[in-house]
């Protein structure tokens, strides 16, 4: 994921959130992949989401990590919609563009529920 556009949906998700904030941008972890018979270590940037307050079942202080290849393929996936391609395209998401890519990544487990 380009770096400025990676900084861009954290700043978003920090200066907009209701209930779910940005706890770490900058950790790192291994993870393994299962192809052709093998597992292949992969090294990757987290992103690391916490609940400010109680919603729907996830109490104060649940903490998520959303390694940064998630976080490409919930791009790549949402780039199917061409005002979506061009707005990360020229680095200039919105904040419901970030929620999209959040709930993609966590496979729809993360509604962060943005305002303006």
């Amino acid at each position: 994921m380009n770096t400025e556009l990676y900084h861009q949906l954290v700043t978003l998700i920090h200066t907009t959130y209701t209930w779910v904030d940005i706890m770490d941008i900058n950790g790192e972890e291994i993870f393994s992949f299962h192809t052709g018979g093998s597992f292949y270590p992969v090294h990757s940037r987290v992103l690391c989401l916490v609940a400010k307050w109680s919603n729907y079942n996830y109490p104060k202080g649940q903490c998520w990590r959303i390694p940064e290849f998630e976080l490409d393929n919930a791009i790549r996936v949402l780039s199917q919609n061409p005002s979506f391609r061009k707005r990360c395209r020229n680095k200039q998401l919105l904040y419901t563009d970030a929620e999209a890519i959040i709930k993609q990544a966590s496979f729809g487990h993360i509604i962060l529920e943005l305002e303006p």
